[in-house]
């Protein structure tokens, strides 16, 4: 079974080296006023499928197909949107069978694009439960490998080529800011910095309904098991249980909440400011950067997808 580590996360890199993009860096002078500082948006909406989420999850259908061979007959997962696209893009790009399990209140623009890439929907209800409990229900018909959105070894190993790429286009960064779902972009983004660069702080950001600084340093969560928040990208409320004790390590005590409003102004900002048609968990990071008062020298701010429906107004 593959770990999460450097060691991995290097051969992951190498794995997806010529089958993903590396994503360009953008500025832009009007944010930079606005901000009081020198911002870099690492543009990973203009990655496969939309989003990072190709990094990792290539990295994951190449491994198990190394790890299992034969015996893998398909992969399965479920997901809001960003995963299962690109989990349906990365199993025909290895001619693999797939199948998603969708909430039925995902974004269609989301639905129709993991139909694009000959994988099969599985609507379920709307709570992490119902995701949860469809998805083992299939893996039991279909015999398919789980690929959990998050929770998975592959996926984080892969996602740290996005750090590695921060690294060597902004060699003067001094922050990063990433948003916060399930932590698995997070997780490869804190480990791999502060292996190779640890003079970098990273800030997670999160939606304030989702409470990620008492979970991580109490244990403490609410009720609900999803955020009401317009990034839909990270409305589930938990982070996984492989990302959990990265993010306590790394970066507890640099987490940074935003209100929607604080959200939906950020979007504004890049969309008008940058031209870049991002979905709103991309500006998620934005707005923790203009909430610090102590501004870093010279931020990098993930812009994690470009998923977002034509139709959608902030």
């Amino acid at each position: 079974m593959v770990k999460i580590s450097i060691e991995e996360m290097e051969k992951a890199r190498k794995r997806l080296q010529g089958r993903i993009h590396k994503t360009p860096v953008i500025q832009c002078e009007a944010i930079n006023k606005l901000a009081g500082t020198n911002v870099h948006f690492k543009c990973e909406h203009l990655q496969k499928t939309g989003s990072f989420k190709s990094r990792g999850a290539l990295n994951a259908v190449l491994g198990v197909k190394e790890e299992r061979g034969d015996d893998c007959q398909g992969v399965l997962t479920h997901s809001s949107g960003n995963h299962g696209q690109a989990l349906a893009w990365a199993a025909l790009q290895c001619q693999m069978p797939c199948c998603v399990v969708v909430p039925a209140n995902a974004p269609q623009l989301k639905k129709d694009g993991m139909s694009e890439y000959k994988t099969d929907i599985v609507l379920c209800g709307n709570t992490v439960k119902d995701r949860e409990t469809t998805c083992a229900e299939m893996q039991k018909k279909l015999g398919y490998d789980v690929v959990e959105p998050f929770n998975n070894a592959y996926m984080i190993n892969g996602h740290a080529s996005c750090a590695a790429e921060i690294i060597e286009q902004v060699p003067e960064a001094d922050a990063v800011f990433v948003a916060v779902g399930g932590g698995g972009l997070a997780s490869a983004i804190c480990m791999y910095i502060d292996e190779k660069r640890p003079d970098i702080k990273v800030y997670l950001v999160e939606p304030e309904a989702k409470q990620l600084k008492s979970y991580l340093n109490e244990d403490k969560l609410p009720e609900y098991d999803t955020v009401n928040t317009v990034a839909d990208g990270i409305r589930v409320l938990r982070v996984g249980d492989l990302c959990k004790p990265i993010l306590a390590k790394y970066a507890a005590g640099n987490i940074i909440s935003v209100t929607e409003e604080e959200i939906c102004e950020a979007l504004k900002l890049i969309w008008t400011r940058t031209k870049q048609r991002v979905e709103p968990t991309a500006a998620v990071p934005l707005a923790g950067l203009l909430k610090l008062k102590d501004k870093a020298r010279c931020p990098v701010v993930i812009l994690c997808g470009g998923n977002v429906d034509l139709s959608f107004v902030p």
